[in-house]
């Protein structure tokens, strides 16, 4: 079985997602497995996060790391105003 999700993730300012795409982009390109692909985009505000994976598990496990990769960058910005 296979599966994609995408997330797209509205931000405060274009400034935020751009902080956060910047800070998403290596994870995409150092996978730990194969069982997985990511890519992530920006487009003004909004931060799109593509997971294409090659069963539910491994989709399942891609979205909570990116989720919460987000949130930490998110919660450490805030913190920075």
């Amino acid at each position: 079985m296979t599966g994609t999700s995408v997330l797209e993730i509205e931000l405060d300012s274009e400034q935020e997602a751009k902080v956060i795409y910047d800070a998403l982009l290596p994870e995409t390109q150092s996978v730990p497995s194969d069982r997985a692909e990511t890519s992530v985009t920006v487009q003004g505000s909004s931060v799109r996060i593509e997971i294409r994976a090659g069963d539910l598990t491994a989709l399942r496990a891609a979205m909570n790391s990116f989720l919460a990769w987000v949130s930490a960058c998110k919660r450490t910005l805030d913190s920075l105003d």
